[in-house]
């Protein structure tokens, strides 16, 4: 897919957006078919973990290692990742900041997805592209919505 950007402004803070973002086992709950296996340890600079689509022997790992990490600070946090699975390249980049007003955050979400060979994938995007903006696009959405029921349900 080409890089796909997405933001969405909640009434959620950026910590509780980041909670959510970072939260690398919940990505089974918003992408279908997926399950999650993770590296041992605290996020970090050089950990892994991977998604494992598919049904039953039709599976792929997306595996991703973290290459930036700067947890929130003041309100403003970003990572980056890096896709180095054998199926899937690209890399995504997200952000957290709070609004302008300082009433909620923006979170900003930035990917590149393709199929090696990348040859290959850029041939694919046309059919693929669709498909990914709208899951990923779900996928933010489910995340915001849980960041929102976290706030609601804080104590304070």
């Amino acid at each position: 897919m080409g890089v796909l950007s997405l933001e969405r402004t909640t009434s959620a803070t950026p910590e509780q957006v980041w909670q959510v973002v970072t939260d690398w086992g919940g990505y089974a709950r918003w992408m279908p078919l997926t399950t999650m296996r993770l590296s041992p340890g605290p996020t970090r600079v050089g950990w892994t973990f991977a998604g494992l689509s598919g049904l039953g022997r039709l599976r792929f790992a997306d595996v991703m290692v973290i290459t930036s990490w700067d947890p929130p600070h003041e309100g403003r946090g970003r990572f980056r990742l890096r896709k180095i699975g054998r199926l899937l390249d690209g890399w995504a980049d997200v952000g957290v900041e709070p609004t302008p007003d300082g009433s909620g955050a923006v979170l900003h979400w930035t990917e590149e997805l393709v199929v090696r060979p990348r040859a290959v994938g850029r041939r694919l995007e046309p059919l693929a592209d669709p498909v990914n903006r709208w899951m990923f696009g779900r996928a933010v959405d489910a995340m915001v919505a849980e960041a929102e029921a976290l706030a609601v349900n804080s104590p304070g």
